[in-house]
């Protein structure tokens, strides 16, 4: 796939989580490696929270880039394991790491994910 098809992925994920969690609107900024790090974050928590993501594998570099999450997880995969989510956890999440993606999204570091990583 090319970067902008893994991009578009990546963001119909994140806008299918607010979706879920009935925050609106729902999340439309640029997608890029900070992004899916952030997002990597945000799954981990909902899986903890719902157990709907347990198969999602750790990356092998340890840190989430565009391509790994628009692969491993995928649209398709996504969409299936969705109706698995609690809404109650998909809003916790974003509600908790909405202001680290805004920042990933404009490219600025945030320690948040330091501190978490």
């Amino acid at each position: 796939m090319a970067r902008e098809q893994n991009e578009r992925v990546v963001k119909e994920m994140i806008q299918s989580l607010y979706r879920l969690a009935g925050i609106y609107p729902v999340w439309d900024g640029q997608v890029n490696d900070a992004v899916a790090e952030v997002v990597e974050k945000m799954l981990l928590e909902t899986r903890n929270c719902s157990q709907a993501f347990v198969w999602v594998p750790k990356p092998p570099t340890g840190r989430a880039s565009v391509l790994w999450l628009a692969m491993n997880v995928g649209r398709a995969a996504f969409a299936t394991s969705r109706a698995k989510l609690s809404q109650t956890c998909a809003r916790k999440v974003i509600l908790n790491w909405r202001t680290t993606l805004e920042l990933a999204s404009q490219g600025l570091a945030s320690s948040r994910m330091r501190m978490r990583a």
